[in-house]
């Protein structure tokens, strides 16, 4: 995959609170997110605060451990492998079975014996516990299914703290069309094109159109389909002026792409769409090429 010119995503210089915690501390080197040598795992723990025991994989984000708790992987979303709301395509599904296998065969080098640091949110809206999870030797399971091709890296506030890691992984597996970033739904879909049928997660580049504020939220219009809606409490994830001065540049965006119903649709009348945006990690801007 070809290299854009650009891009930085957009941020906020905001200060970092000091974080005190009675947990044992393992601090990383300055080059934990460098490129990994042959011995040296891919961004390698700063901190271990619980060791556990695998009972069951889910699938290739979620996993069971032997006290019936469920661990939430953070930083990453793989394919799903079953849904009761919808039909998983079947090059999707095949993705999905190949993450939660690659998962399975990592936990099986321990005996399903790993170690967590949880996430500054300690848990989901399913209840479910949000931690990064490794295995004894360092081995960062996130990191291994992105650098793999088997997952896709995304920031969810305030669970930042090893996103630009997660990120170059990602990257490097595109780079190289690893596992999902063959498939046609993790291709960039350009907005000067009529876009039909998204749903579920797409990466998208287009113009800004039109930006607005109102007190909830800033809007994006990207086209005449694509809606991006960042919502006043994220906010402090974003640079607040780069974002009210992006109309009339290109941006790419990533995200979950839900559908929007309108009454007075007509059969002329293009299908429009939303996303919500919560991270700086979602969007960049001045990409040039794919």
């Amino acid at each position: 995959m070809a290299r854009s010119k650009f891009s930085l995503p957009l941020f906020a210089p905001l200060k970092k609170a000091l974080f005190c915690s009675v947990f044992f501390y393992v601090f990383a080197p300055a080059t934990a997110f460098s490129a990994p040598g042959a011995d040296s795992p891919r961004c390698p723990p700063q901190r271990i605060e619980q060791s556990a025991r695998v009972n069951y994989v889910y699938d290739g984000d979620t996993v069971q451990l032997e006290n019936g708790r469920k661990i939430r992987l953070i930083g990453i979303d793989t394919p799903e492998v079953h849904s009761r709301k919808h039909s998983i395509p079947a090059d999707i599904k095949a993705q999905g079975h190949a993450a939660r296998d690659t998962l399975q065969s990592l936990l099986n080098r321990s005996s399903r014996r790993v170690q967590l640091a949880y996430g500054q949110q300690a848990q989901d809206h399913y209840g479910r516990t949000l931690a990064h999870v490794f295995l004894p030797d360092g081995t960062n399971l996130q990191a291994e299914l992105l650098a793999r091709g088997h997952a896709i890296a995304f920031t969810t506030p305030p669970n930042e703290r090893m996103s630009d890691c997660y990120r170059s992984q990602e990257q490097r597996a595109r780079q190289q069309q690893l596992g999902i970033w063959q498939l046609p739904q993790y291709q960039i879909r350009h907005t000067q094109q009529t876009l039909d049928k998204l749903d579920g997660f797409h990466r998208l580049q287009g113009q800004v159109t039109e930006v607005t504020q109102s007190k909830s939220r800033i809007r994006l219009q990207l086209g005449p389909q694509i809606e991006v809606n960042i919502y006043k409490n994220d906010w402090v994830n974003f640079s607040l002026h780069q974002l009210l001065n992006l109309q009339g540049k290109t941006v790419r965006v990533r995200g979950w792409v839900k559908p929007v119903k309108h009454s007075s649709k007509t059969a002329d009348t293009p299908p429009r769409y939303r996303l919500t945006l919560r991270h700086r990690d979602a969007l960049t801007e001045d990409v040039s090429t794919k």
